[in-house]
């Protein structure tokens, strides 16, 4: 059975779990297909940004210390796959072939949504989102440490989705561009359909360490048509990675010149 089939097996006994032990109905969305974001993916405030142009960056309202910091990781990120170029950022992404909380908000990949009463998967190419809904809080500080999508817990306000999630990691860019938060950030999300082909994430995140205030943001996803294939996952990492991180830089291997 392949890696995606296990997938929807999982999903499928987990929806099949939660309806049997659900006290109340699900909520009466229908968020049921595929989506896709709206606009650019450079960045993940902004739907019009333009791909790998210089100069392209997000406006958050950050410290002094953390603007002057992000400004002179632009400069270093803008050299990725320059092999004369020294003190080189790597996208965070490539290094670990896996966006993160929150670009996952903003990523060049299928969207799909099951909701049941208990909890929200979003499942975005290989990584599947559970925002908890049945009422827990948050585990002892024992228990708690940064993950790649952090901890998610929600409660439903009529047909939208409020989302708040926290334990991020500190390491990983935000987007295209080295923007990244401190482990004290957390993101609330407020998810509902606008219309019937399109989905409405407005975002607040929230960084007392680098932040001076709220960050806020809209973006949209749009329904596939129903009869499109969806994406295979994104793979890399193994032998046949065409883009190999070499002392930092992100170099180009072509298949025939792979290692057997």
């Amino acid at each position: 059975m392949s890696a995606a089939s296990w997938i929807r097996f999982a999903l499928l006994s987990v929806v099949a779990s939660a309806g049997m032990q659900a006290v109340a109905a699900a909520p009466p969305v229908d968020w049921s297909g595929t989506w896709h974001v709206q606009g650019s993916v450079a960045l993940v405030s902004d739907d019009h940004a333009r791909m790998f142009v210089p100069g392209t960056r997000d406006r958050p309202p950050l410290k002094p210390d953390y603007e002057r910091e992000y400004r002179a990781d632009l400069v270093r990120a803008e050299n990725q796959g320059n092999p004369k170029a020294t003190d080189v950022l790597t996208d965070t992404n490539t290094l670990h072939c896996f966006a993160g909380m929150p670009r996952v908000i903003a990523a060049p990949f299928p969207y799909e949504f099951l909701v049941t009463p208990q909890e929200t998967w979003i499942i975005i190419d290989k990584a599947v989102r559970k925002v908890f809904t049945d009422g827990r809080d948050w585990p002892s500080a024992d228990a708690r440490w940064p993950l790649m999508l952090g901890r998610s817990k929600g409660v439903w306000e009529g047909d939208t989705l409020v989302i708040e999630t926290v334990d991020l990691r500190s390491d990983m860019w935000l987007d295209t561009t080295p923007l990244m938060l401190s482990s004290q950030a957390s993101i609330i999300e407020r998810i509902r359909k606008i219309d019937p082909g399109t989905l409405e994430d407005r975002v607040t995140i929230r960084d007392p360490v680098k932040l001076t205030q709220d960050w806020n943001f809209v973006r949209q996803y749009v329904r596939f048509d129903p009869h499109e294939w969806p994406d295979d996952p994104e793979l890399c990492g193994g032998p046949d990675d065409r883009n190999p991180v070499i002392d930092g830089h992100v170099t180009v291997q072509l298949p025939q010149d792979a290692k057997k």
